[in-house]
């Protein structure tokens, strides 16, 4: 079946309704007749103007054709060039009326185009062979090797004797349900949801035939020595590498503000962790740890007072694991951390699930783990392992994921990694899944990749410095607005010129790596024993901060609560990714667009109209009324407001939460063997008003941001410790404020009171 789609571009001159047609005009109207009855689509625009819109959109284009005008020869290019942008590689064929017409063609315009046609010399069969040709050609160019032998097996339609048992789809049709989710999704899924014993396309498991050449594909892209392509998102490949790399008798270097896979991983793996512990400010933000608790020395000095890790059989640290980015934006410099984690240990590992994107900008330059020609990794540096989300920030389906290795010191062997990738990968992928992750590579490959990174920090950039103009003018009338979290004056290093952030270059704050490091000197981040030159904010992790908080972290007598600003976002159907007390966040992706984020912006808007007019909650909240009438009927919005004010002031729940976070708590047992007393049962739920001293049988997790306050096996402390108060707060806000309650995996509710599962 056909399924390419040409565009033909006049420039002005040709007109789809003039009559008679001119010979020109005949020409093309045959050629796109022949296109059309060969089953192709063909698209038509009258002008160049009209058709740099289309390329630039997210149009499908495979073939471009373009009217020659020589007096619009600037149109011409300018259209070429912007077709680039999105179609790197499509092949453009320039029509062209006649020889003296040819003669005006200059060697720019050549030099951009894959053919010309003096469409009155050849006929139109050949000209159309040409076309059909040259898209053959493209397609087998842009398609990454699995993707490409899928698309060739879907074609067979082969019978199958094996798993999956809906055979193709068909299944599904037998009943009108089944024909529903059938016709929902689509042939295609199903033809290619096979079983892995499909030997034309090789294995997933083995890395062989297509798979393989996938993987050495996506190493290619990404800059590896070898890359994994896994359908069990990064929790699983967080875990392959945890049973590839450590044992019992190991010692592991973690990060303190690890996704919880880390702390599976230490379950599985039964390795005795020591901790590195972040910095965060007064909003909650989760900074970076500080250089000097990478150094040699405290990371020893961590060994000898763990009870665990100083008697490991394994003294030197067999892993060590960062996040990069943080889940707020943070990044490092991954230079700097490979120097000072590789002075204990010969395996590190940059989480990078938040991250996938970074080595295509040169923003982000030598702030990611894959960075650079992967020829200067020498044998006797450490060897990198890099985890992508492939899905998060980059273009997968959900559960795609990769991992990146650099060989160095403690090098894993391919055949004994594949051990612990098969431990953790699944028998039976869906093929869909694997095939995303390839196409996730071909879309960065090239130029491409810069394209695509580019677009979305300049939306990000863009919105940020929309979101300061707003806050200025309002600061300028004693008035309030939500404010970027952000450098506010960022300053040219080639010319040495300051500039407020809202009033910069775009292409400064889009290309300038200074504009987005975190200076020790500077209290816009609100970091204590910051290191120079240590960590940037991605661009794209937008945080707005509302009204409420002072610089030290005291609050202020009035304030606009960010879980309010959050609901009323969530009632237009705008979903942040993060809210703190007085934080909101929102993530730049591939798929954000300038309308959605000025959509965005109209609401923050729409929510300040509401707020400052006093709005009843019923007006503008109505579904929360619903849900809870004898606590918000008659209530207004600033009431509602100044009643989390003051439960805020009284309770502070972000003050004891960074206590939490600021400290590591006391180690009764590791992670394994506090899952091990789980599994015998040697387990039970206690209230959160008797938790002193007890040992905490899984990991408690609050949602922001998703980090573990307490690790399996650990103490909660005395009656005053700040977990055991944080949760008492969080109890408090829940029963005050029902529709805002906050999500804690760990802790469950029993009897209206929260309850945390610990040894016996």
């Amino acid at each position: 079946m056909c399924d390419k789609n040409y565009l033909v571009v006049a420039g002005g001159a040709i007109s789809r309704h003039a009559k008679p047609l001119t010979p020109l005009e005949e020409t093309i109207d045959q050629i796109v007749t022949s296109l059309t009855n060969k089953g192709e689509h063909v698209k038509f625009t009258p002008t160049y103007e009209e058709a740099e819109t289309y390329v630039t959109s997210t149009a499908s284009i495979d073939c471009i054709m373009v009217e020659w005008l020589p007096q619009q020869e600037q149109n011409v290019l300018s259209l070429l060039r912007h077709l680039r942008i999105r179609h790197e590689k499509a092949p453009v064929f320039l029509l062209i009326n006649s020889h003296q017409d040819n003669r005006s063609v200059t060697a720019e315009v050549m030099s951009e185009v894959t053919e010309t046609f003096l469409v009155l010399d050849d006929t139109t069969d050949f000209i159309v062979g040409r076309l059909q040709a040259a898209v053959a050609r493209y397609e087998k160019t842009i398609m990454p090797p699995l993707m490409a032998a899928m698309m060739e097996y879907a074609k067979e339609k082969e019978y199958s004797w094996s798993a999956p048992g809906h055979q193709g789809g068909i299944g599904f049709c037998k009943t009108p349900v089944g024909r529903k989710f059938f016709d929902f999704y689509g042939e295609n899924i199903f033809r290619t949801d096979m079983g892995i014993e499909r030997a034309s396309l090789g294995s997933m498991l083995d890395h062989t035939g297509a798979f393989g050449e996938s993987e050495k594909y996506i190493a290619r892209v990404f800059g590896a020595d070898r890359s994994y392509s896994l359908v069990v998102g990064t929790s699983g490949a967080n875990r392959t590498i945890m049973q590839a790399c450590c044992s019992d008798e190991d010692i592991a270097i973690c990060d303190r503000n690890s996704h919880k896979s880390i702390e599976q991983g230490l379950m599985l793996t039964g390795v005795r962790p020591v901790y590195m512990t972040p910095t965060r400010n007064a909003y909650g933000i989760i900074g970076p740890i500080p250089k000097k608790q990478m150094a040699r020395e405290a990371i020893s000095r961590q060994i000898e007072e763990s009870r665990f890790a100083r008697e490991a059989k394994n003294p030197r640290p067999s892993y060590s694991v960062v996040t990069n980015c943080t889940y707020d934006g943070l990044i490092y410099n991954g230079d700097t951390v490979q120097t000072l984690l590789g002075e204990s240990c010969d395996r590190i590992h940059f989480d990078e699930a938040w991250f996938g994107y970074s080595r295509f900008n040169p923003i982000y330059k030598g702030f990611h783990a894959m960075r650079g020609d992967k020829a200067e990794h020498t044998a006797d540096q450490p060897t990198l392992f890099a985890t992508h989300s492939t899905h998060k920030l980059l273009n997968a389906l959900s559960q795609a994921s990769y991992i990146h290795i650099r060989e160095g010191r403690g090098n894993i062997k391919p055949a004994q990694f594949s051990q612990a990738y098969m431990m953790h990968a699944t028998t039976s992928p869906l093929y869909s899944i694997a095939a995303s992750n390839d196409v996730a590579a071909a879309m960065m490959d090239g130029r491409q990749g810069v394209n695509l990174t580019t677009e979305v920090i300049e939306e990000a950039v863009e919105f940020r410095q929309a979101v300061a103009r707003a806050y200025h003018e309002a600061e300028k009338n004693h008035d309030w607005f939500f404010k970027p979290w952000n450098a506010e004056v960022v300053t040219d290093p080639a010319t040495g010129e300051r500039y407020d952030f809202a009033d910069a270059p775009l292409s400064l704050l889009t290309t300038e790596q200074a504009c987005w490091k975190l200076r020790p000197e500077d209290r816009w981040h609100g970091f204590s024993d910051l290191d120079e030159d240590w960590v940037m904010l991605d661009p794209v992790k937008v945080s707005l901060l509302t009204p409420g908080l002072n610089d030290d972290g005291s609050l202020q007598e009035n304030g606009v609560p960010a879980a309010l600003v959050t609901a009323y976002l969530s009632s237009l159907g705008i979903v942040p990714t993060r809210t703190t007390d007085f934080q909101v966040m929102f993530l730049f992706s591939m798929g954000v667009t300038k309308g959605k984020w000025v959509t965005l912006m109209n609401s923050l808007m729409a929510f300040k109209r509401h707020y400052d007019a006093d709005a009843l909650l019923e007006e503008v909240l109505p579904s929360l009324v619903e849900s809870a009438p004898e606590v918000y009927r008659g209530m207004t919005m600033q009431q509602l407001g100044d009643r989390m004010m003051d439960f805020l002031k009284q309770h502070n729940p972000s003050e004891q939460l960074n206590k939490a976070y600021s400290m590591l708590p006391q180690i009764d047992m590791l992670p394994r063997e506090a899952y091990t007393q789980l599994v015998k049962d040697n387990v039970e739920l206690v209230s959160i008003f008797d938790l002193a001293g007890r040992t905490a049988a899984n990991s408690v997790i609050p949602y922001p941001p998703g980090i573990p306050m307490l690790m399996s096996g650990e103490n909660f402390g005395d009656e005053e410790s700040p977990q055991i108060a944080y949760l008492k707060a969080l109890q408090a806000w829940d029963d005050t404020f029902p529709g805002f309650e906050h999500e804690t995996e760990g802790a469950e509710k029993e009897d209206g009171i929260y309850h945390v599962m610990c040894v016996k």
